[in-house]
């Protein structure tokens, strides 16, 4: 849907009674707990980047994470979250353009980033992808190196690949399909694509992946790549 692309949307949305529920895209945390828990650490500093009325950041604080910033550009929405989350700790909303989150945050200074739908809905509308350009060139600025920028979208690798495989991004990037069973077909996944940050000198940090053996496979346009299956 092109509005997808639009603040307006998002705004009038917010502002009516879809705002009063919690929402997540494609898969909530009770599905993505494993396979985030591989990458990410309680302690560590996670930005969520579009990040809409989704429970994903209350469950995940409920599960002892202790520093996540949510962030998106809707004010509406974003207040809303802050009131429905008054007096949590390590747990924080903030209003912003993630085309520039320069008056919010310095240079490597999260751990991970992670982005359920947002390059999804920002590219609705953005058939240059200048939006989605912009989005990732600021994700690689607050990025540590070693950490992870997760990706989970319906995008094909001929669409994302291209902009994710940047060099300016100074990242190396993982393709898996997120399926709910070990018979999950391609047309019943998602894909995640997982950005690794390099190091300031362009090497590998590959020793930040976490240490695992996949036993399902699926062929995709770019060859066979790890079945990650979600499961309650």
């Amino acid at each position: 849907m092109p509005e997808y692309g639009s603040l307006e949307y998002w705004d009038d949305r917010y502002t009516n009674l879809t705002i009063k529920k919690d929402f997540d895209w494609y898969h909530g945390y009770p599905t993505l707990k494993v396979f985030l828990n591989k990458f990410f650490k309680k302690k560590d500093k996670i930005l969520m980047i579009g990040c809409g009325n989704s429970k994903l950041g209350e469950d995940m604080n409920d599960d002892e994470f202790v520093d996540i910033i949510n962030m998106d550009y809707s004010e509406p929405l974003i207040e809303y979250m802050k009131e429905r989350t008054k007096g949590r700790i390590g747990l924080e909303y903030l209003t912003m353009d993630g085309r520039d989150m320069k008056p919010f945050f310095k240079d490597n200074h999260f751990d991970h980033v992670f982005d359920k739908g947002t390059l999804d809905a920002v590219m609705c509308s953005d058939d240059d992808n200048e939006n989605a350009k912009q989005i990732l060139l600021e994700v690689s600025r607050v990025l540590k190196p070693g950490g992870f920028f997760i990706v989970m979208t319906y995008g094909s690798p001929e669409s994302r690949l291209p902009l994710l495989n940047n060099p300016i991004h100074n990242w190396t990037t993982e393709l898996r399909m997120a399926g709910s069973n070990e018979n999950s077909q391609m047309n019943q996944c998602h894909y995640v694509y997982i950005c690794n940050k390099n190091s300031e000198n362009g090497e590998s940090m590959k020793h930040t992946f976490p240490i695992e053996t996949h036993s399902h496979f699926l062929n995709s346009s770019i060859g066979e790549v790890p079945l990650e299956i979600l499961k309650l």
